[in-house]
C-alpha cells in the first residue's frame, strides 16, 4: 500500500502542467507570425512585452502601488524603445547602450550571490535600464543593421524556447538536485544540463538549415541557455526579494510577461554584442 501510495506521488509531482504547454504553444504562433513580418513584426512584438512587463515591475516595484506610478512604469519602459527607433540616435549611442545594458545585466548576475538590491529605491531606473533598454537596442538593430540580425533574433527566440521548454520537461522526469534552491526552489541542475543539451542541437539543425557557422551556432545556443537561465533566476530574485510569487497571471501557467521573457531580456545585450564584433 505504502508502495502505491509513494508511486501516485512521484506521478503527481511529475505531471505536466497543461495549462502551460498550452499557453506556450499560443506564445510560440505569436512569436512565429511576428518573425514573419520581419522587423515590423518583430519591433512590435517587443513592443508589447515591454508595455505589459513595464505594467508588471510597477507590481512589483511600486509600494504603495498607485495608478500614475503604472503609467510611469510604462512610459519608462518604452522610452527607450522610441529614443531608438526616432531615428536622431546615433550608432556610438547604440554601440554605448549596449555596452551599459551588459554591464547591468552582468551586475545583476553577480548580485545573485550578494546582499540583494534595494529595487524600490531604484524602481524607475530599473524600470527603463533592465526591461526598456534591451528592447529598444534590439528594436535599433533590427532596422539599422544587416538582415541577418531577423535571422539571429529567430533563432534566439527558437533556441530560448528550446532551452525553456527542455528545461521543464527534463526537470519534470529526472530531476533531483536542485539548481538554486534560495532563489529558485523548482529548478533542477538535470533541467538545465537538458536544456543545453537540446539548445546545442536545435542551433546545430538551425545552421545546417540557414546555412550559417555551425560554431557560431553553438556559441550562440550556449550564451542563450546559461545566460538565459541566469536572466530567468535574476527576475525569480526580485520577486523573492520584493515577496511577489508571480509578476502577473494574463499567461496561464507562466505568470506574467516578466515571468515569460526574463531570459530573452538577459541575452539581448550580450548577444547584440557578439554579434557586432563577429
Amino acid at each position: 500500500m505504502s508502495n502505491v501510495t509513494t508511486e501516485n506521488k512521484q506521478f503527481k509531482k511529475r505531471k505536466i502542467n497543461m495549462p502551460r504547454v498550452i499557453t506556450a504553444i499560443i506564445i510560440v504562433t505569436a512569436i512565429m507570425l511576428s518573425i514573419y513580418y520581419g522587423a515590423f513584426g518583430l519591433s512590435l512584438l517587443f513592443a508589447v512585452i515591454v508595455i505589459f512587463g513595464g505594467y508588471e515591475l510597477s507590481k512589483i516595484l511600486d509600494k504603495p502601488r498607485t495608478s500614475i506610478g503604472s503609467y510611469v512604469h510604462v512610459i519608462l519602459a518604452a522610452l527607450p524603445m522610441l529614443i531608438l527607433r526616432s531615428g536622431y540616435a546615433s550608432p556610438i549611442v547604440y554601440e554605448i547602450g549596449v555596452l551599459v545594458s551588459c554591464v547591468l545585466m552582468i551586475f545583476l548576475i553577480v548580485n545573485l550571490w550578494t546582499t540583494p538590491l534595494a529595487y524600490e529605491k531604484y524602481k524607475y531606473l530599473f524600470t527603463f535600464f533592465y526591461w526598456g533598454l534591451p528592447f529598444g537596442l534590439a528594436t535599433y538593430a533590427l532596422y539599422n543593421t544587416s538582415n541577418d540580425v531577423q535571422i539571429m533574433f529567430f533563432g534566439i527566440i527558437l533556441l530560448l524556447w528550446t532551452s525553456d521548454t527542455m528545461a521543464y520537461f527534463t526537470g519534470k522526469l529526472i530531476g533531483k538536485n536542485k539548481l538554486f534552491p534560495s532563489v529558485s526552489p523548482g529548478k533542477t541542475r538535470e533541467g538545465s544540463l537538458g536544456a543545453g543539451f537540446f539548445s546545442i542541437l536545435v542551433a546545430v539543425g538551425f545552421s545546417m538549415v540557414t546555412g550559417d557557422s555551425i560554431v557560431k551556432w553553438i556559441v550562440i545556443a550556449i550564451i542563450v541557455w546559461i545566460l538565459g537561465t541566469l536572466g530567468d533566476l535574476v527576475e525569480s530574485r526580485i520577486k523573492r526579494v520584493q515577496k511577489i510569487k508571480d509578476s502577473g497571471s494574463i499567461l496561464p501557467g507562466h505568470g506574467g510577461f516578466l515571468d515569460r521573457f526574463d531570459s530573452l531580456v538577459m541575452v539581448i545585450p550580450f548577444l547584440l554584442f557578439f554579434e557586432y564584433c563577429f
